[in-house]
């Protein structure tokens, strides 16, 4: 049994409108956003990952971004990949582009795995990235 304490970097209450949080790793004006289809709830290309969260009309989303992964049984692993970031940076937005965290990391090809509560639109969500070189920045 693991008995760390999980400390979280950035922890807010998040109203994602379109029910979708982006994570985007390049300036959001040359990053190639994936084609949401409304089928799915995870889309994504080399340097924008979409998730589908809560919709705002249902209540915010409490997010939280850390290094470890969480030490919680009710979180299930829900994407885990590769961004890739020119900027070492990585930015979440809402669908329309309202910055609400971002955080430098180690490498350009970083390694991230989204955690939560439900598969379909989770209302709780872990951004866990163990290359975050330094704090989170809250939104511009």
């Amino acid at each position: 049994m693991r008995t760390y304490e999980m400390s979280y970097i950035y922890e807010g209450s998040v109203a994602f409108p379109n029910a979708l949080m982006l994570l985007i790793a390049e300036d959001y004006k040359q990053a190639e956003i994936p084609d949401i289809d409304g089928i799915a709830n995870f889309w994504s290309t080399a340097s924008v990952w979409a998730q589908a969260v809560q919709h705002v009309a249902e209540g915010d989303v409490l997010l939280r971004i850390g290094k470890n992964p969480p030490d919680d049984p009710a979180l299930a692993l829900l994407h885990q990949g590769v961004l890739h970031s020119s900027r070492r940076l990585v930015d979440i937005h809402t669908v329309y582009l309202d910055s609400i965290a971002r955080f430098r990391t180690r490498s350009r090809d970083v390694p991230i795995s989204i955690w939560g509560d439900d598969a379909r639109q989770p209302e709780r969500v872990v951004v866990q990235c163990q290359g975050i070189a330094e704090g989170v920045q809250h939104g511009r």
